[in-house]
């Protein structure tokens, strides 16, 4: 039966917590353009390249994603009317109580269909306060072990209860089709596609509970295992996945391609950071999907699961469509017929991407290794090597900007260049044998590397 938070600590415990001649470096393509390196030329140098290495396995996943999923996991999660806190928890048919209990045996059969691999599934219970009532609710949570010690730990989320009107209504249907089952689909068909694949760090998938009272599952979440057991290093990052299935608003207006990242500033915040890879994790594989950096943690006056992570010292994004139809947010009109699957599949493949990128690929160097020094003309920036890398990407960011500004492959441990100075930050992150970069070191100001 569902195993409570101890078996959260036992399952996660099982994680295992020079200097080379300068080569002419690899300029990729941005949307903006950026100048090439001036190094002096060699034979073995190589050919100057406008493509961001791709791992093929990482696009053959992305055909993965199927609309009869999506959509089976669609229609159970609207069939239960509401996913009210307050809702009824003793039907199987209606309300919280058998979502939650639909959503843990969809987990538990991603676990009975790989049972090589060392996936766990539980829920968390807790209990909050909200409107003057103490409310029990759980979080459904799987965990798929990662094959790499120390290749640390991403959270994928997703909350699952809804809302209706009036707000403290737990009997008022509030079907949530696209706020939040999109996202819970989303969610449940990464967990599917990522179990039978290898990844290097550890997944876990969280659908949490109590996210429309105001984050209640999610801090639980936070509060009960992160803070105690898991440091703000070996948590690489958390995905919260939220309304990913309509591309239109109350105007009429459509936006087929627009998926949004909101993060927590500063814009050199650990969070923000995160916005950036994924965003470049996913510019790299597609670009039937457009990830646009927004300044803000989210959309004024709203809230997202992410920041329950961001506010205790963890890198967490948010990940939503690009326009919204307030039409038919927490009432009885989020219904199925609000969803546009195709789109939905679009953001979909678009987060699996940026999960497959940065659990899949190698850890980034040790920051601590990097340097910058001066040249007699010019700078040579070193970095330790990372096992089994065969190149290493170098991202570049000028200070107001929110994305990546150039991005820089090289094939070896050092670079020497006279732009540096162009730029307010620096990242590397290592390129494995198949193409695949994972995530980035911490950006670190390019001035005070020289100090």
């Amino acid at each position: 039966m569902r195993r409570v938070l101890s078996a959260l600590c036992a399952a996660l415990s099982l994680l295992a917590c020079a200097l080379f001649a300068p080569n002419e470096p690899t300029l990729l393509s941005l949307q903006l353009p950026t100048a090439t390196p001036t190094l002096p030329h060699t034979p073995t140098a190589p050919a100057v390249s406008y493509q961001v290495p791709r791992d093929p396995s990482v696009q053959a996943l992305r055909a993965e994603v199927q609309s009869d999923r999506l959509m089976h996991t669609l229609s159970h999660l609207v069939s239960f009317r509401t996913r009210h806190v307050l809702s009824r928890v003793d039907r199987a048919d209606r309300g919280i109580g058998a979502a939650r209990d639909w959503l843990f045996g969809a987990f538990e059969r991603v676990r009975t269909a790989h049972p090589h691999k060392a996936i766990q599934v539980w829920t968390q219970p807790f209990v909050f306060s909200w409107q003057g009532r103490a409310i029990k609710a759980e979080n459904v949570v799987a965990v798929l072990q990662g094959d790499m010690a120390g290749a640390g730990i991403y959270v994928i989320g997703a909350h699952y209860d809804s809302i209706g009107t009036p707000p403290t209504d737990g009997d008022a249907d509030a079907p949530g089709a696209n706020d939040n089952g999109s996202g819970v689909a989303a969610l449940l068909e990464i967990l599917h596609i990522m179990a039978g694949q290898p990844h290097r760090a550890t997944l876990i998938f969280v659908a949490f509970a109590a996210e429309e009272t105001g984050r209640q599952g999610s801090q639980a979440f936070v509060e009960q295992y992160l803070r105690a057991h898991v440091p703000p290093s070996a948590l690489r990052g958390m995905l919260n996945l939220d309304m990913l299935g309509s591309m239109r608003d109350a105007n009429g207006r459509v936006d087929p391609r627009t998926l949004r990242l909101f993060s927590a500033p500063p814009n050199d915040s650990p969070s923000r950071q995160l916005a950036r890879q994924a965003a470049l994790a996913i510019s790299t594989y597609t670009d039937e999907v457009l990830p646009v950096l927004q300044s803000s943690e989210d959309r004024i006056g709203r809230w997202g699961d992410q920041m329950s992570f961001s506010e205790a010292g963890y890198a967490a994004v948010r990940f939503t469509q690009g326009l919204e139809d307030h039409r038919r947010h927490h009432n009885a009109h989020d219904t199925l017929d609000g969803i546009d699957l195709g789109y939905l599949m679009r953001t979909t493949r678009a987060a699996l991407t940026a999960v497959a990128a940065l659990s899949g690929g190698l850890p980034p160097p040790d920051q601590d290794s990097i340097a910058l020094r001066r040249l007699h003309s010019g700078y040579q920036l070193t970095w330790a090597a990372v096992p089994e890398a065969h190149a290493y990407l170098i991202a570049l960011r000028h200070r107001a900007s929110l994305a990546y500004d150039a991005v820089l492959q090289v094939s070896q441990t050092a670079l020497a260049w006279d732009q540096f100075m162009r730029y307010e930050t620096l990242a590397i992150a290592a390129v494995d044998a198949n193409g695949r970069f994972g995530g980035f070191s911490p950006e670190l100001h390019v001035r005070e590397l020289l100090r």
